[in-house]
């Protein structure tokens, strides 16, 4: 979770990742706080903040929110703490604020939404790992109801949704119509009872919105050199990239389909904040 040092691109990691899917470079951070290079696969991420820890200085985000809580602590408790305990007491902290503070957005979509589910969607309605021909079709089209809809027009979840379902696909489709700047989220208050509403307008598409190659053609070999391959390809043609034994041996790597790691939100995970917090941002 963070950004290229070479191209810019932010992105997600899964664990055996180590390259960056646009240029193709493996991935190693400057740290902030200490100036030195550390390589990603040494480390891991802070739950709070979405940064990986350096591997000289152990620090993770320069706006970490762990930094506060410790000041905190020691002021709170007025003495010296053992490191190891005060360690604890943040760990637990993390824990139980990780699952309820909610950052979003300028436009008001979750970092969950931004950073991943969105992007799931996007692949299955391109055909990505569906179990059915309906599941490509479903997302595109109820992307497409919104376009019909005139503007002003509020939607919830719960009257979207088909009987006997839970309404989350309609959720992630109104997220992304939002990043298309199709849809603008509202909050109405009736009495003292408020609620979500999802309004049909035409603001723009997010200067942040990255769909392009989000389905990408790689080597099988991890350590491959070539960072890319045309969809049409099915064998590696890197030299490096031959089986040295068995009965393969001589033949190239095969090539696979993969979701790029590549956000497609770029917006610096920093800048989600709590509901309420965000400030605006400009579309196209």
């Amino acid at each position: 979770m963070s950004k290229c040092y070479n191209c810019g691109t932010e992105f997600t990691l899964k664990e055996e990742e180590i390259k960056c899917d646009t240029c193709g470079n493996v991935v190693n951070f400057l740290c902030w706080n200490c100036k030195q290079w550390f390589d990603i696969s040494e480390t891991k991420l802070c739950k709070t903040c979405g940064f990986y820890y350096c591997t000289n200085c152990g620090v993770c985000g320069e706006e970490c929110q762990k930094g506060m809580w410790c000041l905190r602590l020691k002021k709170i408790l007025g003495i010296d703490i053992e490191e190891e305990k005060l360690q604890k007491i943040l760990d637990l902290i993390e824990e139980i604020k990780i699952g309820k503070d909610r950052r979003c957005c300028p436009h008001g979509v979750s970092i969950s939404y931004a950073k991943g589910r969105i992007k799931s969607c996007i692949v299955r309605a391109m055909g990505y790992r569906i179990k059915s021909q309906k599941d490509q079709e479903e997302f595109k089209k109820r992307s497409d109801e919104i376009l019909d809809l005139p503007l002003g027009t509020q939607l919830t979840v719960n009257q979207s949704r088909e009987a006997g379902s839970y309404g989350q696909e309609y959720r992630d489709v109104f997220n992304y119509s939002i990043c298309r700047g199709k849809l603008e989220k509202k909050i109405i208050k009736k009495g003292e009872i408020e609620y979500e509403v999802f309004e049909r307008c035409e603001k723009g598409r997010c200067p942040m919105l990255d769909i392009d190659k989000l389905i990408i053609k790689v080597c099988s070999n991890p350590k491959c050199k070539i960072k890319e391959f045309p969809l049409s390809q099915t064998e590696c043609c890197h030299p490096e990239c031959k089986y040295k034994k068995g009965k393969k041996k001589g033949q190239f790597y095969p090539l696979k389909l993969k979701i790029s790691n590549k956000d497609i939100c770029q917006l610096n995970r920093g800048d989600f904040k709590k509901d309420g917090e965000s400030k605006s941002m400009g579309r196209n």
